[in-house]
């Protein structure tokens, strides 16, 4: 008997895998191509994470001395004399103009990327476990290339450093100095070299230890060991504690999306690895907010699988890292307890008290190396400082506090930064409230709990630009196209608010660019796209409009290459 021809019985199936593999040719041909060209775009951005003014910066100097081949690097990189012949007008600050043209170009490609990755996700259906696992390595590799452009990148003197300054304070003044730094004021350690160096910078509201939390201090005090409390080593050690937490968000974010949204789950995760907004400010610049997400995405897979107690604790850990974080715990403990209540009324009562016990034993494990002299009106006065801020920066708040003309006195007093905290507050309750009632599946927490972190950047008096990283990740995940358009509108503000604070002095009105335009431009397509849809969307039965995503979908019989060949199926009884 002759050998069966399967491609001439089944065509289907040969015609199915030889899409899927150029389309994996293809995506991966592409994403080396964008790979290469942010490379080059984050190269191209070092003259201005260097400063103009370097020879007399002295954290430039000394981080050129302890890596001497980034001296000849820098140089050989910075091309603004090759532009400087032109003439722009004097708003764009001399050198900072093509500051605008780079970030702008970053989010081009980025936005290219996330198209190919979409296309992909689209044609890589079937047995998307083999045919995504070389995109996958390809994603990480262009990462960890990426993230090390960035651990190298120059720095010097500016706000945007005081982080990994004042956090390695911190760790230095528990392992050297034996201070508790709640408490101990910067002062008894005013000959420190990290303390001159933030001696140099503008007092700001956020740089307050109150408002840090325990188990980031806890991380400072291993950085201040590895580092030995040189300012330099404290930099560098930071920054390569932001590569593996990003390289692990990585990870955790394509696992998430994978079970999630497994068509998008190319663009979601593109869209977070080589994002200018995580690179700059949370690897360059090392934010606590890129460790906050590693244990909000472990808290998130748990809960995804349905382990409570554990997605609990990793929620605990995060919000004690930054405390903003609170705010997601009410979410987070509504989801688990619904969870539990399924099994049954016993199994309810045992995670319920399985939630209390640990909350109090992570939270005494937290404070109690820091409770000496600080004690719960330290903890309360930390929170207070957060969440009822006395004053405003890079806000709506401090716009209209800025405003030429000036309010009369008896509103002015009701936008201070304090009664606008209360405000705030008061509206993220009733948003609580409400989502209280709609968290009965893991799609709505991920909604809900987005919107929230939109909102606690939109109306806090003190927002800076890495804060929107933690909606980011979140609103990412999630199926919503409302928050995924308003939080792509406050990207783009969020690097123009990093562009403002290379000027020589602050704008204190920029949050009318980087918050108000966003929210107005999202607002008005809201409310086209409603009156379009109202206008030419699908009607049915008593003339409401039916959503193209709600529509049942018909059931298809499966593909050929996805049925069981003739030898696998049952044998018939002849006899």
């Amino acid at each position: 008997m002759s050998a069966i021809d399967t491609q001439a019985i089944y065509p289907v199936r040969g015609g199915a895998v030889r899409r899927q593999l150029r389309a994996r040719r293809l995506t991966l041909f592409l994403l080396i191509m964008l790979g290469i060209g942010l490379e080059i775009s984050y190269l191209a951005l070092y003259p201005w994470l260097a400063g103009r003014s370097a020879q007399v910066d002295p954290l430039r100097q000394a981080w050129e001395g302890f890596l001497p081949l980034s001296s000849m690097l820098y140089k050989r990189l910075d091309w603004f004399s090759y532009i400087s012949t032109f003439s722009w007008p004097g708003f764009f600050y001399g050198y900072l103009y093509p500051l605008l043209l780079l970030l702008g170009l970053l989010l081009f490609v980025l936005w290219l990327a996330v198209v190919v990755g979409n296309r992909a996700g689209n044609v890589i259906l079937l047995r998307s476990s083999l045919y995504l696992r070389p995109v996958f390595g390809t994603l990480l590799f262009l990462t960890t290339i990426l993230t090390i452009t960035m651990v190298i990148a120059p720095i010097h003197s500016n706000e945007l450093i005081r982080s990994m300054l004042q956090s390695g304070l911190y760790g230095k003044m528990v392992e050297t100095y034996h201070l508790n730094p709640y408490t101990a004021p910067n002062a008894l350690v005013a000959h420190d070299a990290l303390q001159s160096l933030l001696a140099q910078l503008a007092k700001s509201p956020s740089g307050t230890s109150s408002t840090v939390g325990p188990v980031w201090m806890d991380i400072s005090i291993l950085i201040s060991l590895v580092a030995h409390g040189e300012p330099v080593r404290v930099i560098l050690s930071w920054r390569m504690l932001a590569l593996i937490a990003h390289l692990l968000n990585v990870g955790l974010l394509w696992s998430l999306a994978s079970a999630q949204k497994p068509i998008q789950r190319i663009s979601t995760t593109l869209f977070y690895a080589w994002n200018p907004l995580v690179l700059i400010l949370g690897v360059a610049y090392a934010h606590p907010e890129i460790v906050f997400i590693t244990l909000l995405l472990l808290s998130l897979l748990s809960l995804q699988r349905g382990a409570i107690l554990l997605g609990w604790v990793f929620a605990l850990l995060a919000s004690l890292i930054c405390l903003p974080g609170l705010v997601l715990l009410p979410l987070i403990f509504v989801y688990a307890i619904r969870r539990a209540w399924s099994p049954g009324c016993g199994w309810f009562l045992l995670s319920l008290l399985g939630i209390i016990s640990i909350t109090a034993l992570v939270v005494l494990l937290a404070y109690v190396p820091y409770w000496q002299g600080w004690g719960v009106s330290g903890m309360l006065a930390g929170i207070r400082a957060v969440f009822w801020q006395e004053s405003a920066v890079n806000s709506l708040n401090a716009a209209v506090l800025s405003m030429p003309v000036h309010l009369p006195a008896n509103l002015y007093q009701w936008v201070v930064p304090n009664k606008w905290s209360e405000a705030a507050l008061i509206i993220m309750g009733l948003y609580v409230f409400i989502a209280i009632w709609f968290l009965n599946t893991f799609e709505a927490l991920l909604q809900w709990s987005g919107g929230l972190l939109l909102l606690w950047i939109v109306l806090q008096p003190v927002c800076w630009p890495w804060y929107l990283i933690l909606p980011l990740v979140v609103i990412g995940c999630s199926t919503n196209r409302k928050e995924i358009l308003l939080m792509i509108l406050l990207l783009i503000g969020a690097l123009i608010s990093y562009y403002f604070w290379q000027w020589s002095h602050v704008w204190e009105g920029q949050a009318l660019v980087t918050i108000g335009v966003p929210c107005l431009i999202w607002g008005w397509a809201l409310f086209f796209y409603s009156t379009w849809q109202m206008v030419h969307g699908d009607w049915r039965g008593g003339g409401q409009a039916i959503d193209e995503d709600s529509r049942p979908q018909k059931l298809r019989r499966p593909p050929w290459f996805s049925r069981p060949n003739w030898s696998s199926r049952p044998l018939r009884n002849r006899n």
